[in-house]
């Protein structure tokens, strides 16, 4: 190794370390460029990839990284991680085995492991997991803040509240701090202390989701699709559909708006044995990325599409759903993901038949539950580091979908998550009537179905493996001084979908 080779290599970590992601890539490209074969660069490079949510491109880095090394507790763990994200939690569990073997007294990959089988619910082996990390450093952040969830899991909420105030004092990475942050937003909220809420939230914000999108581009990137979805919802558009072939088998489309209750909707229909859900998958991108493949992407184009070109967009996306879960030829796919909203035009053109589940929540509640999550890096969510942001994205995503409401023959049901919540039995009954499949009592034991599932990778992992709960209908109620700035997004649509007479 050249003294350039190692001097940016070591410029590198500090800024992996205080969230300089995009930073820390040229640096680490920068290197390779000097040595390709540079395996310190090729580790590091890829655990940054991973950080920014590019998991298309870490597979390549991280494959070629333990090429090297092939007993690279490093990189091991990252593969890990990329596995888990694809929801395969066994074979996740095998290569943090295989890290650990290469070095069993490893905290770090004892903490990975730790986090997943929280994840998994698997609190036992986690809690075993965090008993060796913690046995060798009990100052460790990730080991202490997994640690914190499971109390949280559990109700210890003063403990777990202790335990991260007194680990926010040591050393970290920004994400770990922000997590914890947010960790203690929630736990707060919790216990009543609402004082103490919003500042650990925006904190968190700032240091988890500003790290991967700094200069705000994949926020005007997700308002730009937002634009030209709008641009082809045209008046010319609901007739487009006219010759058609008919799609008997089309997807049902769960949507709306990030903590609007989807996930609870999600576990309700898969305990259904006449519907299997697909969560978060990129079908409907990839159809939009086909779609645009072959047209010009104008605002005629998604009206001039040719039947030819809807079968092969029907093809693309059933292929990609393929992937991803094994289709039964008797049962409906119910295609679980909330900002699909902003895809409704495209949906419906392609699949004229299809049913749509418009999922509700109170304005106020979505936008305060949206600061209090960790999304991970994406164009949509790069933006909720405040109210503000939050709002303003929200008023976009629905304002398009009145739009699309008022101009397309859609067929929709939408569902409040307060009165799932209340009256769970009747409006369950109201939303499987909507899709023409009978009542089954199956769908009274979805919490049990949800702990049944391998791994639920959205934010609220650890809520829909509980019964049904009420502490957060109308939670914003507390915060309503702190949601005044931010009033006059909501409001209009706190009146459309009927909030405005809860009141």
């Amino acid at each position: 190794m050249t003294r350039n080779d190692r001097s940016l290599c070591v410029k590198s970590a500090p800024l992996m370390e205080t969230g300089q992601l995009h930073a820390a890539e040229a640096s680490l490209r920068q290197a390779l460029r000097l040595r390709p074969g540079f395996f310190e660069a090729l580790s590091d490079l890829g655990a940054v990839l991973l950080m920014m949510g590019r998991v298309s491109e870490a597979p390549a880095v991280l494959q070629q990284a333990l090429g090297l090394r092939p007993d690279s507790p490093e990189v091991l763990a990252n593969l890990a991680n990329l596995l888990e994200l694809d929801e395969q939690v066994e074979q996740a569990l095998q290569l943090y085995q295989r890290a650990l073997t290469a070095r069993p007294d490893s905290p770090d990959v004892l903490a990975k492991q730790a986090e997943l089988l929280e994840k998994a619910g698997r609190l036992d082996e986690a809690r075993d997991s965090l008993a060796r990390g913690l046995a060798l450093d009990p100052e460790h952040p990730l080991l202490n803040l997994v640690t914190a969830r499971i109390d949280r899991r559990e109700g210890r909420h003063a403990e777990a509240a202790a335990r991260l105030e007194a680990t926010l004092v040591r050393s970290m990475s920004e994400s770990t701090r922000g997590e914890i942050h947010l960790l203690l937003g929630q736990i707060y909220d919790r216990l009543g202390m609402t004082e103490r809420v919003l500042a650990h939230l925006v904190e968190g914000k700032r240091r988890t989701a500003a790290a991967a999108d700094p200069e705000g581009a994949g926020q005007r990137r997700f308002l730009a699709k937002i634009d030209a979805s709008r641009a082809w919802a045209s008046a010319r558009l609901p007739d487009s559909a006219g010759a058609l072939p008919p799609s008997p088998d089309s997807p049902i489309f769960l949507i709306g708006f990030p903590r609007s209750g989807t996930t609870l909707l999600e576990q309700v229909l898969d305990s259904h044995p006449a519907l299997q859900t697909l969560d978060e998958k990129p079908c409907a991108a990839v159809m939009e990325q086909t779609f645009l493949a072959l047209t010009d992407g104008g605002p005629a184009a998604l009206a001039d599409l040719s039947g030819e070109q809807v079968l092969a967009l029907r093809q693309a996306y059933w292929e990609e759903a393929g992937r991803h879960v094994t289709l039964r030829p008797d049962v409906r796919l119910v295609d679980k993901l909330p900002l699909n909203t902003v895809r409704v035009p495209l949906l419906w053109r392609v699949f004229p038949e299809a049913r749509f589940i418009l999922a509700i929540r109170h304005p106020c509640d979505v936008t305060l539950s949206c600061l209090m999550q960790s999304f991970g890096p994406n164009e949509a969510m790069a933006g909720f580091i405040s109210l503000e942001g939050v709002a303003e994205i929200y008023a976009q995503v629905m304002g398009a979908w009145r739009e699309f409401a008022e101009r397309l023959p859609l067929r929709t049901h939408r569902i409040r998550y307060e009165d799932l919540v209340t009256d769970f039995e009747a409006e369950a009954g109201r939303l499987l009537s909507f899709l023409g499949v009978r009542w089954d009592d199956a769908v009274l034991d979805h919490t049990r179905h949800a702990r049944e599932k391998a791994v639920i990778t959205t934010p609220s992992y650890h809520q829909v493996t509980q019964p049904l709960y009420r502490h957060a209908r109308y939670r914003w109620r507390r915060y309503e001084r702190e949601l005044a700035p931010v009033l006059g997004l909501l409001r209009p649509f706190i009146e459309y979908f009927g909030y405005a007479e809860d009141a």
